[in-house]
């Protein structure tokens, strides 16, 4: 990895549909890989459905970790039912639970923190070009039309600027989402830490099937997690804590 691209995803609110729902649209609260490279790919203008081969686990290398406290609320939404060709609204309307996820903190924004890194260099680059100069393709979302968000603090570290250290079960304290797959042991948990865990897709094939999923552990509150991690972990040289990118060990 010659270099690696952070920057803050933020906005008001948040719907991450979980694939395995029903009717009651539930949502992520942290974007799954999925959504992080379909945000990546409307930043650089890439066409949709062009590039799950681009930013598919064996190119691009993504992670996130959560910023701001979030908290969960289900609001029932009117929907047209097009059932039957319905869209001009003559079929009348359909009412369909929606949980948004909604920031729990003073500053009334959601912010969630995502690491890219591409196995070619002149990917990376580009979209640190563009988002230095906040220049978006287009405009993104979390999750929704509705949700609006954008992007700030974006930086990138050259290979001088981060560690990369290969691991077999030793202990760190990640602060970014983790795959359960990447565990090797117990995790130590220290008092006041509330853990969730989720399955979330992390991958596509071209007709947008899903390709890959896995659990996924982050702490409430986004705190480091103290825990024995196999395979490779980062660590930035202005960040106290480790972090793992959204990958699984087979």
């Amino acid at each position: 990895m010659s270099s690696l691209l952070t920057f803050d995803l933020v906005g008001p609110m948040a719907h991450f549909r979980k694939f395995y729902t029903n009717s009651s649209s539930l949502s992520y609260k942290i974007p799954p890989r999925t959504v992080l490279a379909g945000i990546v790919a409307a930043l650089l203008g890439l066409e949709r459905d062009s590039y799950y081969d681009d930013l598919s686990m064996e190119h691009a290398r993504i992670g996130v970790s959560l910023e701001t406290p979030v908290r969960s609320y289900m609001q029932t939404v009117n929907y047209l039912f097009t059932k039957n060709e319905g869209w001009d609204g003559c079929r009348g309307h359909t009412q369909i639970p929606v949980e948004f996820v909604l920031p729990n903190c003073p500053l009334k924004l959601i912010r969630y923190k995502v690491y890219f890194s591409h196995v070619h260099e002149g990917f990376t680059q580009k979209l640190a070009e563009q988002l230095l100069a906040s220049r978006y393709k287009y405009p993104i979302y979390l999750g929704l039309s509705e949700c609006p968000a954008w992007i700030e603090s974006p930086k990138l570290y050259e290979n001088n600027e981060l560690q990369i250290f290969p691991s077999s079960g030793e202990r760190f304290f990640i602060e970014t989402a983790l795959a359960i797959s990447r565990l090797s042991g117990d995790l130590k948990l220290r008092e006041g830490i509330r853990l969730y865990k989720d399955r979330m897709p992390f991958d596509f094939y071209s007709d947008r099937r899903i390709k890959a999923v896995d659990d996924v552990l982050w702490e409430e509150n986004g705190r480091a997690l103290e825990v024995p991690v196999n395979g490779e972990v980062f660590k930035l040289q202005d960040h106290d804590h480790f972090g793992v990118f959204l990958e699984f060990q087979q």
